[in-house]
């Protein structure tokens, strides 16, 4: 037991250190698309922000598909958008193309206080060492802020 222990303190203090030394406690979500697909969507040109414009691929961890049904989301339940550019394709189709960003909001109620409990991370191109949320989630929340009645989320419950 007390080896058990030693080794989860130790393999936490390496996870600490790790996200130290790029000032963010949010991590890039590796395996994130094996998690549920819950919806896509194409945010089309005139989409505000003009940044989020492109194809994108929403996933929910096991506890957000949790929050979706029950209407309370646990610490720890995590959705990511996995958003791409589109091209126009022949026979008036949209095809996707290259990565933009996988962007991450993660549920901890105590942590991200100043911003409804969600903290968010983005990631640009979808690459581990580009982060691109520096304000501590701000501009993010700032656009999320509006959707208090569904806990912050421009996604919503479509399970039967």
């Amino acid at each position: 037991m007390r080896i058990a222990s030693l080794i989860f303190l130790g393999f936490t203090a390496a996870t600490l250190i790790a996200h130290a030394d790029d000032g963010s406690p949010i991590p890039f979500p590796d395996g994130y698309r094996n998690w549920h697909h819950h919806h896509s969507t194409v945010n089309l040109k005139g989409h505000a922000p003009e940044g989020n414009t492109g194809l994108q691929h929403v996933y929910a961890d096991p506890r957000a598909v949790e929050g979706l049904k029950s209407g309370r989301f646990a610490d720890g339940a995590t959705f990511v958008v996995d958003r791409f550019t589109y091209e126009e394709a022949p026979n008036s189709s949209l095809v996707q193309g290259k990565r933009k960003v996988v962007a991450v909001m993660v549920r901890d109620a105590a942590r991200f206080a100043q911003t409804g409990g969600w903290g968010f991370q983005a990631f640009k191109g979808g690459d581990p060492s580009m982060r691109a949320v520096s304000d501590g989630g701000t501009a993010c929340f700032s656009c999320h802020a509006p959707l208090g009645e569904n806990n912050f989320l421009f996604t919503r419950n479509t399970h039967p």
